[in-house]
């Protein structure tokens, strides 16, 4: 997997910020690679682009536009089990309460699956194994997931035109919920499969250890600290990944362009926080404000304080009246902060560290990276050389974006991008420019390129190379030809990771 540290490339497409409608989502052009494909009379942006994205990468340069091209045959080999990993966040827009329905802007689209599968397919040539598998958020509904994305079609559409090649569909969540009014009332864990899945332990190698000294409390919101005090410690750091994912072949990585209320961004690297079964072997804050050392919201008043303790109470419980009791308490003081206009700090959105002071995801956004890539199967544990036993890519699926208070609540912008590269942090850096954010207010990207043990690049920021159907060829040129969209980010970053204006001015 030499690429993922040596490949500083990404290719950036522009093409229709739309989507094909109707599963399976044929192309709607002819391919010389595929000379009996039903072609679509509706227009398929994501299959026309995933395919230039493919010829911009020089893979199978020769053959391309011809019935041989097979561009992902240097990646995958027959018989390979090859994983996707797209971003199935949830089944619904979180903002449907107040107007927010779009799914565009949420997940990456079935039509973006499609083109992949296929290629991927034909580098198979009739023999192994692909899985399309994510942990949605505890509340997702998986069977309307599917259906959402139209996977049942597009499953009935490959094992007719791939029957050799087994399609497999899975949910990796060990933990579900059941969710009234938009809140987890009880959660219900599986343990009978928790043998399928192996704890990668990045021990004092995690970026997670400087905040362990004195007292310090790792938090995710709405689950029990409980777990969670046992996966990270000053000697052990722990993520629990399915088999399938840490012994596949292949892996290409299917990630979203979107705003993030936790990290600023999110797209390749965030993406693969989705790998972890227990969502709760995910530092995502540290309990409290900065003022009693905790980076979970800004500092208030008491009233914000105590609102914030039931919440925390409410997690811990997993159902019954108690839990319900720490439910109507937290509700009933965030009503009253509402109600005495205390302005932003009444917002319970920028708690759960959604906020520009959260010194903790952006970490365990790394460590996952370095847990998956630095994985030795043979030794079953980390080791300091790159795993050479699986390759990896990324394809991002922007061509409508996500903005605002997402992941889970996005407001659709229609962007009109797709990118593709080997290396998760070259990708993310070229999203960020092009979201009109300024990439060194990203902690994941500018510490993800400082880091001194298990790297996750061999290059700088400034050798990232962009190639494509754009003008641009480095990430200083989308700031310098105004090439970038203006994403706007969520309430707990904005006005702090956008420097849209000083680029505008120079």
């Amino acid at each position: 997997m030499k690429a993922l540290l040596d490949d500083s490339r990404v290719v950036l497409v522009k093409d229709v910020a739309n989507y094909a409608r109707t599963p399976p989502y044929h192309p709607a052009e002819r391919y010389p690679e595929w000379p009996n494909s039903v072609v679509s009379l509706e227009d398929n942006p994501a299959y026309r682009a995933v395919r230039q994205l493919f010829y911009y990468l020089q893979l199978d340069r020769n053959n391309y536009d011809t019935l041989k091209w097979n561009p992902l045959g240097d990646i995958i080999r027959p018989g390979n089990v090859v994983v996707l990993k797209p971003n199935f966040v949830s089944h619904r827009n979180l903002g449907e309460s107040y107007g927010l329905t779009d799914t565009d802007g949420l997940i990456t689209h079935g039509s973006v699956i499609r083109a992949v599968l296929d290629y991927v397919a034909k580098a198979l040539e009739g023999t192994g194994k692909i899985i399309i598998g994510d942990c949605p958020i505890q509340g997702t509904d998986w069977a309307k997931l599917i259906k959402l994305v139209g996977l049942d079609e597009i499953k009935e559409y490959f094992s007719a035109n791939f029957p050799n090649v087994e399609l497999v569909i899975k949910d990796y969540r060990l933990g579900r919920a059941i969710v009234r009014y938009g809140v987890p009332v009880e959660r219900v864990v599986d343990t009978s499969a928790e043998c399928d899945y192996h704890e990668i332990d990045m021990r004092r190698n995690s970026e997670l250890i400087p905040l362990m000294k004195g007292k310090y409390r790792f938090g995710v919101s709405q689950y029990s600290e409980r777990r969670m005090s046992a996966a990270h410690t000053p000697e052990t750091n722990k993520y629990l990944m399915h088999k399938d994912i840490i012994y596949a072949d292949v892996i290409i990585n299917l990630p979203k362009m979107k705003s993030h209320m936790k990290a600023g961004i999110t797209g390749a690297l965030k993406n693969f926080v989705g790998l972890i079964g227990h969502k709760d072997y995910l530092p995502h804050f540290r309990f409290g404000s900065p003022k009693n050392g905790g980076d979970e919201y800004p500092d208030g008043n008491i009233l914000w304080d105590l609102m914030w303790f039931f919440f925390h109470c409410d997690w811990e419980q997993e159902k019954g009246i108690l839990k319900q009791v720490f439910i109507f308490s937290g509700i009933l003081c965030a009503i009253i902060l509402r109600l005495i206009r205390l302005g932003k700090n009444a917002e319970t959105s920028i708690g759960g560290g959604s906020w520009h002071g959260n010194d903790t995801i952006w970490r365990t956004t790394l460590d996952i990276n370095r847990a998956f890539f630095y994985f030795d199967r043979r030794k079953q544990d980390i080791s300091m050389e790159l795993s050479s036993d699986i390759k990896y890519m990324a394809i991002l699926d922007g061509l409508i974006g996500g903005q605002k208070e997402s992941p889970l609540s996005p407001t659709p912008i229609s962007s009109g991008v797709m990118m593709a590269a080997f290396n998760p942090l070259a990708m993310d850096s070229v999203a960020a420019a092009m979201m009109g954010l300024n990439i060194q207010k990203i902690k994941q990207l500018i510490q993800g390129f400082a880091l001194q043990s298990l790297p996750l690049a061999n290059f700088g920021l400034e050798d990232v190379r962009i190639c494509g159907n754009t003008q641009v060829g480095c990430i200083n040129e989308i700031y310098r030809q105004k090439v970038y969209m203006r994403f706007e980010p969520s309430r707990g970053f904005k006005g702090f990771i956008e420097y849209i204006k000083e680029f505008d001015n120079s």
